[in-house]
């Protein structure tokens, strides 16, 4: 788990650099928020629940000791949704009163155990953004799924685009081996940000975590899920 997250978080660090290069007239720190939607469902019962909780409080021990290469500060806040049938804000942006008090929070959230509708976690994921999220910020969503829905489901792949419009950078986190199934890995791909396979991971991998912090700091595939350019990526940074 901890390399899939070093592989995400070297995406962002590389994302900041290049806005302090070619976009100056940005914030002097790099703004990031991420926000984590957690699968409640019933696929998510016992072990994968609190193995999604056991990433997000990883993640935020690494969070703490990231440094970007550029040398500029990176500053970060995050939230986290749980949904099945309903979707649940457990902390928003607004909330966030630093890492510990975040990580003091997850542990009671409770399981709900009903149908799964991601696109509802999604659509509110996206509101959230709207309200609270910084102009200029990195936006980072990190969605678990086993890419099963519940046949009622709205359509996900429209409340996705719509989400990626607004700039939100979607890490699709797979729970278990459902979601390495043809169907179910076709969907998460979809979902993901491109080049999906920078994005699509799976908690069962081991050094997931490292994989993911990794990522946000390895490359600008972020800076251009965020601010799409009218150029080529290389002819931007040439």
């Amino acid at each position: 788990m901890a390399n899939l997250l070093s592989k995400v978080l070297l995406i962002i660090s590389q994302a900041c650099l290049i806005l302090h290069f070619h976009m100056p007239y940005f914030y002097e720190d790099c703004i990031l928020e991420i926000a984590f939607l957690l699968d409640s469902s019933e696929s998510a019962k016992d072990y994968n629940h609190e193995q999604q909780k056991k990433f997000v409080l990883e993640t935020v021990d690494r969070m703490k000791s990231l440094q970007l290469s550029s040398g500029r500060t990176l500053s970060w806040r995050m939230a986290l949704l749980q949904y099945s049938s309903t979707v649940f804000i457990e902390k928003t942006f607004h909330d966030w009163k630093g890492p510990e008090a975040f990580k003091s929070h997850i542990g009671p959230i409770a399981y709900i155990g009903h149908g799964t509708y991601t696109t509802y976690a999604i659509t509110n994921l996206t509101q959230l953004y709207m309200t609270e999220g910084t102009p200029g910020s990195v936006k980072v969503a990190m969605l678990f799924t086993d890419g099963v829905d519940h046949p009622r489901n709205p359509d996900i792949f429209a409340a996705t685009a719509d989400a990626k419009h607004q700039g939100i950078v979607f890490f699709i986190m797979g729970m278990t081996r459902v979601a390495e199934e043809v169907s179910n890995a076709a969907k998460l791909r979809l979902l993901a940000s491109v080049p999906a396979s920078r994005f699509v991971f799976n908690l069962q991998e081991k050094e997931t975590v490292e994989k993911i912090l990794k990522e946000m700091t390895c490359c600008e595939v972020i800076f251009i899920s965020v601010f799409p350019p009218k150029k080529s990526i290389s002819n931007l940074l040439s």
